[in-house]
């Protein structure tokens, strides 16, 4: 909702509700919110096609530790059913990808084929640097539909969840190897 709207007990709970989100006073290209992660968009998602910032089949930039050595790669979502991820390097000339992807990897979740694809990667000497490789990460606990896009990590106090994209960035020091990651979903 755009402009300025006079505010009523039932507005305000719709906003409650998430039936509405306050885009300011300017009118604006996007028209639709994700409630968990803030994304926007101009239409309205079609199911199984769009995940907060993540496109089915579009190639999404992420950092990895290669042999210990900083560098840039492309992960894909390929589809949901079930889920599918690949994974390819960057040359370093330019950034574009192979129609051959380096690692596929597949999941009933994408936190699941994101764990599924650090084992794969951790075979290469290759440590993706994402939330969905966090030690702590676990399938997104947000209460809501189209949430797979993101998962659940402590935060600083150690108590409190926190929400995040499964490819945004997370520091070298918050990875865990794939052997941590399966110990801590074991335990869900």
């Amino acid at each position: 909702m755009y402009g300025y709207p006079h505010f009523t007990e039932k507005l305000e709970r719709a906003l409650d509700e998430g039936l509405f989100v306050l885009g300011g006073c300017m009118v604006r290209w996007e028209r639709w919110e994700c409630l968990a992660c803030g994304t926007k968009y101009r239409e309205m998602p079609e199911p199984g096609y769009r995940w907060g910032n993540i496109v089915r089949g579009e190639p999404v930039e992420i950092g990895i530790l290669r042999h210990g050595e900083p560098e840039r790669a492309l992960v894909i979502v390929r589809g949901n059913e079930p889920w599918t991820v690949t994974f390819q390097f960057i040359d370093d000339e330019e950034l574009t990808f192979d129609e051959e992807p380096t690692v596929v990897a597949q999941g009933d979740d994408l936190s699941e084929a994101v764990r599924q694809l650090c084992r794969a990667a951790d075979r290469w000497g290759v440590r993706l640097l994402v939330n969905g490789a966090r030690r702590d990460a676990r399938h997104c606990q947000v209460d809501g539909p189209d949430n797979e896009h993101l998962v659940s990590f402590l935060g600083p106090d150690g108590l409190a969840p926190l929400t995040g994209g499964v490819f945004d960035p997370a520091d070298e020091s918050l990875i865990g190897f794939p052997d941590e990651q399966d110990h801590i979903h074991a335990d869900r």
